[in-house]
């Protein structure tokens, strides 16, 4: 798809000219004579030997043959539970049948048949509820895990270089080779029996490669991380054992959580039909319910006695990574480990803005190490702290990282495999392996094959997001820090018009700016405290529906505690709604003067000496009226957007009750009251932006800023859809008005530029001493 497309906004209009700018770190580009050096022979050569196998303790035995007893009881227990149900149900169908030669010796005719129906019923209620029972409680011993996440296996012939890298570890750690490779996208490596339970006795082993960990770790840390995987299968049968004790968790994990069509049809029998037969579905119900509780139960000591081995088996795993790659190594891989999280969270936030365009980015994992890269000194020093911070549970199969670190350290120090290169290397062609893998992630979250033309480069996707950033940080820049998305900025037509006078149009831009700055401070105070009365008003609608609902919420919170009724909830609305509007006049004089500032730029953009030196002004030009029109539509709308969103607030506090209170008529009647605000607001604000549009490129030309917001106004009678639909207008509608906003503060910081005015610095809070001299 092109990018010349009318009517959308560039996103390469130049930065605003100020000290220059260093591209974002990117990894460093090795030369093809670095490649040519490392060769596949040099890389084998590399490996110095095996290392010396990790030997089990007596404890870590002894604690594995309790674990495997304990493992191998609990689903005997549950087996054990389904049979004394069935004896129950078969005794008491068989023995009860005494009942009724007791009740045909009544004396009259008709408490006799009274008497019978009455037996009946008494007769067949256990034998219902107990088959039912039986039928939910054999149902888990049948269930199937839900399809894992889409992979790509690899041929040897293909990846020859890789196949034999990871041989070589398997080697040097003593462990079987694997028969097959697949890539994933998770940040993660594992390794486990190709067939499940039907390669428990052989060697049938996979290597499950998560890409972005290729691409984030060098060879060395890759080396040490497969040793780490391979290291469990050098344990022989704590492999087994292992492998044994995570299915078992796992299937409690299903039976326990997972819901499927036969809980849905119980369910709706039980509400459909008349009272006088469903309370025996409602019992059965309540017997269902239990067993799940005593699978929960079971569950817990499952996970409780497997820890601590599943933890030792861990312990032993690192040894190997360290004995491998060196401790030094396994301290860096770990942390380094913990920032690719991070990373790819960011990426998947990234993920969700090209999405919201139409675009998505064709190599995934590149995407992830970009963000890693990128990541802020603050966010690692966060990544450290806890770090440093985490413990280790009771029901943690994996120890805490300094734990895992203190484990290793009397280990070899440098390992006996030390290359630095990155682990791409081991690719033949590592983007296009990563590509691919990117395409099925796709197709496992969207459940349909990305057109091409909707996968965009990484490169042309990280342009659009430095252009966001540098959008964000004009505001920042342009208010001072004082910025506050809740309150609306209103511009007047004259912003797109050559000023009569543009000497005294920059005299006004001058005074504006002087006393913005110098209001600032006094700003801020005030929007702290709007800010704490909007934060009051979140509570009084919480409180408002919970008092007409009559529903109990435990918010430990004095203000909050204060409303016990509904008169109270009605005089503190009054009172914060009387208290922001007399906040609102102080608010407004800084306001004023950021409209002021910014109209004043952007009629000067329009002077032609001016205009000659602003780059991509022709773009400017042509978009300026359509952002205008977004950012006044968005600000028009800015209090009823809150106003869905408290809406949001309180349909989310009611439908935390909807299993409980379904049946209760004023709960309904508020629960539709809600939905009804919700679907009218939403309907008004969707169809302000239905013919608005939207003002930047998309892979839809001329879509809408509604169809942009939301894909569609769901059915009124869904209160889950409801909510989401408000939830996704309201986040879509206030990125779209900051995101405007931000590109005309670029635009006119320019313009103050190129008449000698300094950009202002990212703003920086002061600390309380400077604010009190």
């Amino acid at each position: 798809m092109s990018d010349s497309a009318p009517r959308r906004v560039k996103q390469s209009v130049q930065k605003p000219a100020k000290a220059e700018k260093s591209s974002p770190a990117k990894p460093r580009k090795r030369s093809s004579r670095e490649i040519q050096k490392l060769t596949p022979h040099k890389i084998m050569q590399a490996f110095e030997g095996t290392i010396e196998p990790v030997t089990p303790t007596l404890m870590y035995r002894l604690c594995a043959l309790l674990v495997s007893f304990v493992m191998v009881l609990l689903p005997l227990i549950y087996i054990a539970m389904i049979g004394g149900v069935i004896w129950g149900v078969y005794f008491h169908a068989v023995h009860s049948l005494s009942m009724f030669e007791a009740g045909s010796s009544s004396s009259s005719t008709r408490n006799r048949g009274k008497g019978m129906i009455l037996l009946l019923l008494v007769y067949l209620t256990p034998i219902i509820v107990g088959v039912i029972l039986i039928i939910f409680m054999l149902k888990p011993l049948f269930s199937r895990p839900s399809h894992s996440s889409a992979f790509r296996a690899l041929k040897r012939e293909k990846e020859p270089l890789l196949f034999m890298f990871v041989d070589q570890v398997c080697d040097a750690v003593g462990a079987p080779q694997p028969v097959q490779i697949n890539l994933d996208i998770q940040v993660n490596a594992s390794a486990g029996f190709r067939r499940g339970w039907l390669s428990m006795l052989g060697n049938d082993l996979v290597l499950t490669i998560g890409m972005p960990l290729v691409a984030g770790l060098s060879l060395r840390q890759f080396s040490g991380v497969l040793a780490h995987e391979f290291g469990h299968f050098s344990q022989g049968a704590g492999m087994r054992l292992s492998f044994i004790i995570r299915s078992i968790n796992m299937w409690f994990m299903r039976v326990v959580y997972e819901r499927d069509a036969w809980d849905e049809r119980l369910e709706y029998l039980s509400q459909s039909i008349d009272i006088r037969v469903s309370w025996v579905l409602y019992l059965a119900r309540l017997f269902v319910w239990l067993t799940r509780k005593i699978l929960w139960l079971l569950m817990m000591v499952g996970h409780l006695v497997s820890g601590f081995l599943m933890r030792q088996m861990e312990f032993d795993a690192d040894r190997y990574e360290a004995r491998l790659a060196g401790s030094r190594c396994f301290t860096a891989t770990s942390k380094r480990l913990a920032l690719l999280g991070v990373a790819n969270q960011g990426a998947l936030s990234d993920l969700g803005q090209f999405y919201a365009e139409g675009r998505l980015v064709d190599n995934f994992p590149a995407l992830i190490n970009i963000n890693l890269n990128k990541l802020p000194e603050e966010v690692k020093q966060a990544v450290n702290k806890h770090i440093k911070e985490e413990q280790t549970g009771w029901f943690d199969t994996h120890p805490a990282t300094l734990e895992r670190i203190a484990n290793i350290q009397d280990e070899d120090p440098e390992g006996i495999f030390q290359l630095k290169s990155p682990a791409t290397v081991l690719f033949s062609d590592f983007s296009r392996e990563a590509k691919f893998v990117t395409r099925d992630f796709y197709y496992g979250v969207f459940g349909k094959k990305i057109p091409r033309e909707d996968l965009h480069s990484v490169d042309e996707l990280q342009v659009r997001l430095e252009a966001e950033n540098e959008s964000h940080k004009a505001v920042q820049r342009f208010y001072q820090g004082a910025i506050y998305p809740n309150r609306p900025l209103l511009f007047s037509e004259s912003a797109i018009h050559t000023p009569d006078d543009a000497k005294q149009c920059a005299q006004e831009l001058k005074s504006s700016r002087e006393k913005q700055l110098k209001y600032r401070v006094k700003y801020k105070s005030f929007i702290d405290e709007y800010r704490e009365f909007e934060s009051k008003s979140m509570s009084v609608t919480m409180a408002e529906v919970a008092v007409r609902a009559r529903l109990k919420l435990d918010i430990d919170d004095p203000f909050f505690k204060s409303l016990k009724n509904y008169d109270k909830v009605i005089n503190a609305k009054h009172g914060i709604e009387r208290k922001k509007s007399e906040t609102r006049g102080e608010l407004e004089k800084y306001e004023t003067l950021v409209v002021n500032r910014l109209e004043r730029g952007l009629q000067l953009f329009h002077v032609p000496k001016v205009q000659a030196q602003i780059a991509d002004a022709a773009l400017w030009e042509r978009d300026l009226p359509d952002l205008l029109l977004a950012l006044q539509a968005t600000n028009s709308q800015i209090s009823r957007l809150w106003e869905l969103h408290m809406n949001s607030v309180a349909l989310q506090v009611l439908l935390r009750f909807f299993d409980d209170l379904r049946t209760d008529d004023k709960y309904c009647e508020v629960v539709l009251s809600e939905m009804e605000k919700m679907e009218a607001l939403l309907n008004s604000i969707y169809n302000r932006f239905k013919r608005l549009l939207y003002p930047f490129e998309h892979s839809r030309v001329d879509i809408s800023i509604a169809e942009f917001a939301l894909a569609r106004i769901p059915e009124s009678n869904n209160p889950a859809e409801l909510l989401g639909a408000a939830e996704a207008l309201f986040d879509s509608l206030m990125a779209l008005n900051h995101r405007v906003l931000g590109r005309l503060c670029l635009l006119a910081e320019q313009v103050e530029t190129l008449l000698g005015f300094e950009v202002l610095p990212e703003y920086q809070e002061a600390d309380s001493d400077e604010l009190e001299s």
